[in-house]
């Protein structure tokens, strides 16, 4: 239920925080940043519905195909009004054309939508003030790579095992909110995939989480997830 209730908080922050933006005058509510609150809506109705059903999380059995690309322009138009509020540089490496095999990607969009979704705000909420983000997506092979850096505090080496356990918090997120459970749900949900998360960390300087999801042709049945 912690990692539920973690999950909804972040779809909430982040509608909030872009109609904020956009009454505030801001952030313009163009249609494209309209959708990407939608879609952070849609990824809350999916959590109130595992709130309500079985102990279990089912992901996706029957995967719905999908441009990749295009669920990760709409989580990050979402955190856009996060990153205004504290003046952080944001810059985004796309591939120049997308790739074939990303506009037909077999995945649960909502549940990517999330794991996304999560470290981009994390990443926001380490760095501080003035600083910078850094989004990159591309093609390696059979799989999708995406991976979010920031330079805030960085993580410790004694604090690297421990960032996927659950309500671990390490030591430079002392002050900063959060429940311990995010990196926790976004390992979950990315290995439900048969995927890999992993992150690199040079403390005070940078931190880099990496995705890497593979394609149909390299992953099986999709694994269902706890919801404790």
């Amino acid at each position: 239920m912690k990692r539920v209730v973690h999950e909804m908080r972040n779809q909430l922050a982040v509608a909030v925080a872009n109609i904020e933006a956009f009454i505030d005058g801001k952030l313009e509510p163009t249609p494209r940043r309209l959708g990407a609150v939608l879609q952070a809506l849609h990824e809350l109705d999916a959590l109130i519905d595992d709130v309500g059903g079985p102990a279990a999380v089912r992901m996706d059995n029957d995967p719905r195909v999908v441009d990749i690309c295009a669920i990760i322009t709409n989580e990050i138009l979402a955190i856009e009004a996060a990153t205004a509020e504290k003046r952080l540089t944001f810059s985004v490496d796309q591939c120049p054309a997308t790739h074939a095999a990303c506009r037909s990607f077999a995945v649960d969009p909502v549940r990517i939508g999330q794991v996304l979704k999560n470290l981009l705000l994390n990443a926001v909420r380490y760095t501080p003030a003035g600083g910078e983000v850094a989004v990159e997506c591309r093609r390696d092979g059979g799989h999708f790579v995406f991976s979010v850096a920031n330079d805030g505090p960085g993580i410790a080496p004694a604090d690297l095992p421990h960032v996927f356990e659950a309500g671990y918090r390490v030591a430079a997120g002392e002050f900063v909110p959060g429940s311990g459970m995010g990196l926790t749900v976004a390992r979950q949900m990315v290995e439900a995939h048969g995927g890999t998360i992993s992150v690199e960390s040079i403390p005070n300087e940078r931190t880099t989480f990496t995705v890497r999801l593979p394609d149909e042709n390299e992953r099986g049945a999709l694994t269902v997830l706890s919801a404790g």
